[in-house]
């Protein structure tokens, strides 16, 4: 089903029933990529953003009774190491306190500069990547085949990683490069899982995912999988396995926050500006003041100012 029909059949239907039907029809689907059994990857590398979806794939590995030690956590810092810009400042001590609960292994990747050094480019290539290796810092700067560009543009509000540069410039970049220069991970001969957490019922265009499929690192010296391990959960089975395991999750959903992106995301609505507005008006000042700087909104009509005045904060804690 491509995207206009589905468009049809949601104007009969209603748009999250059509939803519904799409996704029950793909968990029918085999999978056209067969993954190895989870036991004979040498590594299964999960990137985790904090969030409930990726948490979720960790414990759900654990009941699967995959080793603590063969699961390698990995997150992409969005800000890099040198300023708070946009994303919550309390996810790495989360996810070092999640890693330490289950004795799992935990490293970062992030590109120089983080988002802010990326949205301000002018006539430069992107910053270098960086990433952990035991106590060391490894440092790849851009290739020779990088591209001098200008961006001073938000990420657009689309699903095309092509425009959307901030998933595919400071997450997905960033973690291929890291695993195609990471010396653990460079030799002949290994199997690699990456497990990732889209789920299906979360939008149309997720809900025609893979569930798995070679990873674009993929090459005939190394096998390198992906697996999208709770493609066909629902939200409350993802909720459920937190129970299970008596685990809180990331402060983002205490606060209100439906999910857990960044702090500061584009597609954030309304009220969730105005919570942000609330909480932490030195970050929403500092998002207005780049706005008006580039002279280039994160929403397509509103400045954040406007879009923050439509928003309520009935969803926060007070």
């Amino acid at each position: 089903m491509n995207a206009v029909q589905l468009d049809l059949f949601a104007e009969t239907l209603g748009r999250q029933e059509a939803l519904e039907r799409l996704v029950n029809a793909l968990k029918q689907v085999k999978p056209k990529h067969k993954l190895l059994p989870l036991d004979e990857y040498h590594v299964i590398i999960v990137q985790i953003s904090g969030g409930k979806d990726s948490v979720a794939c960790v414990l759900h590995l654990l009941e699967q009774g995959i080793q603590p030690e063969n699961i390698l956590l990995w997150h992409q810092e969005v800000d890099g190491r040198d300023r708070q810009f946009m994303d919550w400042p309390c996810t790495r001590r989360y996810l070092e306190l999640f890693a330490q609960k289950f004795g799992l292994r935990l490293e970062f990747q992030w590109r120089k500069g983080g988002f802010l050094t990326e949205l301000m480019k002018k006539d430069a290539v992107s910053a270098p990547v960086c990433f952990e290796l035991n106590s060391e810092v490894v440092t790849l700067p851009a290739g020779q085949g990088a591209k001098v560009a200008t961006r001073r543009r938000w990420p657009a509000l689309a699903a095309s990683l092509q425009t959307r540069w901030c998933s595919s410039s400071l997450k997905i970049d960033v973690a291929t490069r890291a695993l195609n220069n990471h010396p653990d991970f460079t030799k002949s001969g290994l199997n690699i899982l990456v497990v990732t957490g889209e789920r299906r019922e979360e939008s149309s265009a997720r809900a025609k995912y893979e569930e798995a499929l070679p990873h674009k690192s993929n090459s005939l010296r190394r096998r390198v999988d992906q697996w999208r391990a709770v493609i066909d959960w629902t939200e409350r089975e993802v909720w459920e396995i937190f129970e299970r395991f008596n685990l809180l999750p990331h402060p983002a959903y205490m606060l209100g926050f439906s999910r857990c992106s960044c702090f500061g995301c584009i597609f954030n609505t309304a009220d969730l500006w105005a919570m942000m507005r609330e909480i932490a008006p030195e970050r929403f000042a500092r998002l207005a003041y780049i706005e008006r700087k580039i002279q280039f909104t994160i929403d397509n009509k509103l400045t954040l100012e406007e879009k923050a005045n439509k928003g309520r904060l009935h969803r926060l804690p007070l």
